[in-house]
This record gives C-alpha cells, structure tokens and sequence, in this order.
C-alpha cells in the first residue's frame, strides 16, 4: 500500500511535479505543499524498504528541495534515470525483445548461446532457442554471459530451471528491513540432462542477475566459469516510476547465493581467468573438446 501511495504522491503533484525537477528554484504556495508531500512520499518509501535506523528524511527548505536531493538521502546507489514509455507493440508483445542474440552450433555439436539480457521474455526466448539447436545433438553448452548487465530477476530464475533440479534453492533476497525472501527451482525436473558439459562466458561487465545466474550453474551443474572477475553487483532494486519521464531506482537488500556468500565485494571469480573475446572462446571449445 505504500508503495502504491508513493507512486500515486509524486504522479498528483501537479503542473510544476518536482519528478521533473533537478534545479533548486523558488516555489510558489502550491510548490511547497508539494514539497511537504514529497517529504511524505519519500519517508512512505524509507519506510516501507529500509529498517528503522531512527534517522529523520527531512527537507531543510523548501526552496533547495529537488528530486535528486531527497533521493540521495535514501540510499547511495539508489538513482533517478529518465524513461521512456514503452512502446505499444513492446508493451502487448508484438515486439521482440532481442535478449538472446546469437544461438549456433561450433565444432564437435557444441552449442553456443549469447544472452545480451535478461527481459520479461528471455526465459520463453532461451527455451525456443534450445528446442531450436535440439538437445538430442549438443555435445556442449556455452553460455556466453558477457556484457550482460542483469535485468529481470524472474526471467534468470527462469533460465535456471532449465539446469537445475527440482526444489533446490536458486537465490535468497535479504532485504533492508529485515525480510529475507527465498526463490526455489519448483519444476521436477530440468529439461537440460545433468550429464551436458557447460562453460559460462563472464566479464567484468557481467552483472547483477546475470551473475547469479553464472554462480548457481557453477554450483549445482558444474558448470566451468571463463573469462574476467564479474561486476559484482550484489544489490537488490526495485523499479518504481514516478512521471512519464523519471524512475526511481531504489537500493531495496542484497543477494544472497545458495552456498551463502555475496556478489558484492567480489563478485565471481572465474575459473580460467582468460583476457581477449576470442581467446575466451577458444578456451571455452578447449575444454568442452577435451583439448
């Protein structure tokens, strides 16, 4: 409900919304009723996200209040971006999201498969690709992992359970008010044979969703990490839309991977640590050819 009175706050200030706002300027009466309940959206957010640290988010006056300002007393990697409203083909599905960019087979039947990201359409994107390459015919699986920076959490969840069996804990969220809230592989079975060799591409750009995804084939499929230490970017974020043109993206936890430890400070450490594009590759066909 708070989260909703938020959203409702910040789209009902009016003409002069500060979600449009970046530059301090003098308000007028109706400015700083504004500001006041901005002031209650911003508490509404602090409150609902955060643990109770007894520190007070207060406007010291209303004409230097800015957006920006009072996201920055929430959390220091919580951020306003600009949006752009989607697209009415994107938003009914018509159009395709280009997540998964390149699927092909390389010597030996071994299948190689580029995710660029991880969209509400990755998980039904990633199963058509597989049942493209047919799994009767793959020797070996790459995932190519790099310069993915995360997106959907659900649909990396989503990608997993085509690895990992049944009822086996995937990722834990501890949130900053204290809840923790665990995400679990609920299908009997994987539609990938536990037997396929996989090597995941990583690099230093690999982040967020997309590590956890590298880290838990590591640990339930063995699957052999290549390439340069990941992001680490362990952090939990809510999207949260404010107008037509801002978002605010709030730093809700972290997370927790299934053998306990963080992505944050060290983010995953590969198991060759190969430098070059090409020469990561190389090493990935190397060892599922036994070379």
């Amino acid at each position: 409900m708070l989260h909703l009175l938020f959203v409702i706050t910040i789209l009902t200030l009016g003409s002069s919304s500060y979600a449009e706002k970046s530059q301090p300027q003098e308000f007028t009466n109706t400015e700083m009723e504004s500001a006041v309940e901005l002031e209650k959206a911003v508490r509404a957010v602090r409150e609902l996200y955060y643990t109770g640290s007894g520190e007070e988010v207060r406007v010291e006056a209303p004409g230097n209040v800015s957006l920006e300002g009072l996201v920055s007393l929430l959390d220091k990697e919580s951020m306003l971006v600009d949006r752009n409203p989607s697209s009415l083909d994107y938003v009914r599905g018509l159009k395709e999201e280009g997540s998964v960019t390149d699927a092909r087979f390389l010597e030996k039947n071994i299948a190689y498969i580029k995710v660029n990201f991880f969209g509400r359409r990755t998980g039904v994107d990633f199963e058509n690709t597989l049942n493209h390459l047919g799994e009767g015919k793959v020797s070996g699986l790459i995932i190519d992992l790099r310069d993915n920076p995360g997106g959907v959490l659900q649909s990396a969840l989503d990608v997993l359970d085509y690895f990992v069996p049944g009822d086996r804990l995937l990722i834990t969220e501890v949130h900053k008010n204290g809840r923790k809230q665990y995400f679990s592989q609920d299908k009997t079975q994987p539609a990938l044979t536990n037997d396929l060799p996989i090597v995941v591409l990583i690099n230093a750009s690999t982040a967020s969703s997309t590590e956890i995804v590298a880290a838990t084939l590591r640990h339930y499929r063995g699957a052999v990490i290549v390439g340069q230490r990941s992001y680490a970017k362990g952090t939990i974020q809510e999207v949260i839309p404010l107008s037509a043109k801002k978002t605010l993206v709030l730093t809700t936890g972290e997370y927790t991977l299934v053998d306990g430890s963080s992505l944050k400070d060290t983010g995953i450490v590969p198991d060759y640590l190969v430098e070059g594009k090409e020469r990561q590759l190389e090493t990935a066909v190397s060892i599922l050819t036994g070379r």
